[in-house]
């Protein structure tokens, strides 16, 4: 595949969505079958979709709401990478609220789909 700048601008768009939506299926459906998801300020890799899956349903059955906010996209077509800048905001259901600075590095494989996931976190995440 050669990837295109369209797609990959549009891919953590859709991914975001997702996830505010707290729909898990469509979050995990962005992801190869051996991809691997890192939250690297808590030191924490979940690798393969079951494990992903795992962790976001965690993370949607603990939330009360889930809210993006894209600020910045840089997208690098030869390489099939794109990097986000986005504000988090969002309640858990244990009454945390969270108003964060997050960064995520998204690498890609040639189907299209997120190999390897980054984030970065400004705070405590509220991701296991």
């Amino acid at each position: 595949m050669t990837w295109n700048y369209d797609a990959l601008h549009k891919a953590p768009h859709t991914y975001f969505d997702a996830v505010d939506a707290k729909d898990v299926e469509a979050i995990v459906a962005h992801f190869a079958a051996d991809a691997t998801l890192t939250i690297q300020t808590a030191n924490v890799t979940h690798t393969g979709k079951d494990e992903i899956r795992r962790m976001f349903t965690d993370f949607t059955e603990a939330s009360v709401s889930i809210r993006h906010e894209m600020r910045n996209v840089v997208v690098e077509v030869d390489k099939g990478k794109v990097s986000t800048e986005q504000g988090y905001i969002g309640e858990l259901k244990d009454g945390t609220k969270n108003d964060m600075h997050n960064c995520n590095f998204f690498d890609f494989n040639e189907a299209g789909e997120f190999q390897r996931v980054i984030i970065w976190m400004a705070g405590t995440s509220p991701l296991v």
